[in-house]
């Protein structure tokens, strides 16, 4: 059947509509634009305020990127701000608009006036400038415009930020505000958002049934999945990818991080409160980074100790969970710059050979570490008394106990409570503090436990909290007695 031509104006009329426009010009990763249902609805809907509480991996940074961008083409003078919880991600966005823009046929694109890591701008033939920038950590200010806040409860300063948000939006009947997050917690301002304390919101909840991309019968799984239970609708749904993700988490993480589930958090060791306190936005291997930080994902080369040699400031202090088949080995090693313990490098070995764990510990001690620390429980206790041998009155291993863990966990506490530290704004290392939490045995004794999500099994964060351990000589103020979570909520001040 011959379709009949649609005339110029017909055509255009067509492609006004932003969803139209999308699949017809438009790739992502070199393939034309696929849109969920859900993106659709977000795309046409001209709602002020938009609260979209949603899974990992389905796509809401990016379709809010999509949105901005057509606006950055269709309307003069345009002006928009991206705020994500740390630099890098921030700038993921400004790469997000950059693909798309690539992507337009010449004749239906601006052109590209300026793009810098963290500013994007484009003219139109009539001279007018539109600008789309990235923030990390902070509030926009100055002229109004759309605003786009990614991941807002896992930002310092999160009520600040939105606060600001809604104000640059004040004045432009036509400027949108955008809040997108996983959740995190029963508390704080995306959670209110969420659950409909706002009215002024119009709200969508995006599990993964609802993604293409994890779900294998999205039409279907809309209907029926809500009513299944998690491991009935994984297995009856799920993608490849995400069977393996839940095989390898904890139920409860895989709830809130894919299910948009608020997990009770009032158990944890570390309140994200005081652990956001100490996050650095600016961080990265560069020297334009406020935080000197590198995080490698296998054995680090001659390049990466190079870089580390010339990126600490003083003693360096190491911290080791290791890990084989289910657990990835971490490594952290903390520097201390001058009255703080900065962060410096993270290394995780996924399915390593002990040895290369052995030789990658020696090789961050031969820089000329201050400690190291590491848990000696288990798979780690040959590993620790061979590094004892080899540098006494340096490694030292740590047998993992109730009581070792309460000391552990006192030690991070007061400091991240005093500041004395310094974390990247990194979404692996606040999480995994965040989820380590307390609880009560049947004998009544208090033991510490942590989730297993997709990163892990709070490998990181142990290390972190090694690590800190081995620093606690150069600190008069070191931990001498642990506080429980009750007693601490008791203190005044709390």
């Amino acid at each position: 059947m011959i379709k009949e031509r649609p005339d110029a104006k017909k055509l255009l009329a067509w492609l006004c509509d932003p969803v139209n426009f999308a699949h017809a010009f438009l790739k992502a990763g070199g393939e034309p634009v696929h849109l969920d249902p859900w993106q659709v609805s977000y795309l046409r809907n001209p709602a002020k305020f938009v609260c979209l509480l949603k899974s990992r991996r389905v796509g809401g940074s990016w379709i809010m990127a999509l949105k901005f961008f057509l606006r950055s083409q269709t309307r003069a003078r345009y002006n928009a701000f991206f705020v994500s919880m740390n630099r890098e991600e921030a700038r993921g966005k400004i790469d997000y608009v950059d693909e798309l823009h690539d992507s337009l046929p010449p004749r239906w694109k601006l052109r590209r006036l300026n793009r810098s890591k963290d500013e994007i701008s484009f003219a139109s033939p009539r001279g007018t400038r539109s600008v789309i920038r990235s923030l990390a950590g902070k509030a926009p200010r100055g002229r109004g415009g759309d605003v786009g806040l990614s991941e807002l409860p896992h930002c310092i300063n999160s009520k600040a930020i939105y606060e600001g948000a809604l104000h640059v939006t004040a004045r432009g009947k036509e400027d949108h505000l955008t809040v997108e997050s996983t959740p995190l917690g029963k508390h704080g301002v995306f959670h209110d958002l969420s659950r409909g304390k706002f009215g002024e919101f119009v709200r969508y909840e995006v599990p993964w049934w609802l993604c293409s991309s994890l779900c294998d019968n999205v039409d279907e799984a809309s209907r029926t999945a809500l009513s299944m239970p998690t491991s009935a609708r994984v297995k009856k749904y799920g993608s490849g990818n995400l069977k393996k993700i839940y095989a390898a988490m904890d139920e409860r993480a895989f709830r809130q991080e894919s299910e948009i589930e608020f997990v009770e958090v009032e158990d944890a060791a570390f309140p994200v409160e005081i652990i956001t306190s100490c996050a650095q936005v600016e961080f990265g291997p560069g020297p334009e980074s406020a935080l000197a930080f590198r995080k490698i994902d296998r054995a680090p080369s001659a390049l990466d100790w190079e870089w580390l040699r010339s990126a600490r400031k003083g003693a360096l202090f190491i911290g080791c969970d290791p890990g084989r088949k289910n657990d990835q080995c971490a490594i952290v090693i903390l520097d201390l710059a001058g009255a703080k313990l900065e962060t410096r490098m993270v290394v995780s070995l996924k399915d390593t050979p002990f040895s290369i764990q052995k030789e990658t510990l020696e090789s961050a001690i031969r820089l000329g570490a201050t400690a190291l620390r590491m848990d000696a429980t288990g798979i780690g206790m040959d590993m620790a008394e061979r590094l004892e041998r080899a540098f006494p009155k340096v490694a030292e291993g740590v047998t993992f106990t109730a009581k070792s863990k309460a000391m552990l966990i006192a030690g991070g506490y007061n400091s991240l409570r005093d500041k004395r530290v310094v974390i990247p704004a990194e979404r692996d290392l606040i999480g995994q503090l965040a989820a380590i939490r307390q609880v009560a045995s049947q004998s009544g004794s208090i033991l510490y436990v942590s989730s297993r999500n997709s990163s892990g099994h709070a490998d990181i964060a142990w290390a972190w909290l090694l690590a800190l351990e081995g620093a606690r000589g150069i600190s008069e103020r070191h931990v001498t007695e642990y506080r429980s979570v009750a007693r601490r909520r008791s203190a005044p001040g709390f």
